[in-house]
């Protein structure tokens, strides 16, 4: 009995609800040893993509992002602490700890910062300011960089009525 219900269930496919994204960073060490000093961090904003609805709730495009691309990469490890200084914003969007890179990723100079921005074709406007900090492994601690981040959002098409 049971194999011919694996076997009628075999014939049916059933989407999938699931989104699975790689962590592009991870936290960063502070030893608390040494004396280095880091370098002050120079970011510029790369990109701003916002969630959308393409009819697969099992795909990733209800993923919001903000891509931070950092101009000065210095010759020691040193990790970087964000958080928003001005401005609210609708998701978590930073830790709280200092983070740098993962392993894997080839672009060496490019922060992938990934929230729940909601699967509609509408989107709300946000502007924020983000203190980016560096710190090295001793755990000293760089003068911020303040980066102004922002996006319209979107508004429903003019076309829709429902």
């Amino acid at each position: 009995m049971n194999r011919i219900l694996v076997l009628i269930l075999s014939f049916f496919t059933f989407e999938a609800l699931a989104c699975s994204m790689m962590p592009t960073s991870k936290y960063f060490d502070i030893t608390g040893k040494g004396t280095i000093k880091p370098v002050t961090p120079v970011f510029e904003l790369d990109g701003v993509h916002r969630g959308t609805d393409d009819g697969n709730h099992g795909s990733c495009s209800d993923a919001g992002s903000i891509i931070l691309k950092l101009k000065n990469i210095p010759n020691i490890e040193q990790g970087y602490i964000f958080e928003i200084a001005e401005g609210t914003f609708e998701d978590t969007l930073f830790t709280d700890k200092a983070i740098t890179l993962a392993d894997f990723l080839e672009e060496k100079d490019k922060y992938y910062f990934i929230w729940f921005d909601g699967n509609s074709e509408e989107q709300e406007a946000f502007d924020i300011r983000i203190k980016i900090t560096a710190v090295s492994e001793s755990g000293i601690k760089s003068e911020p960089q303040y980066l102004n981040v922002s996006h319209p959002g979107v508004q429903k098409p003019w076309w829709k009525i429902w």
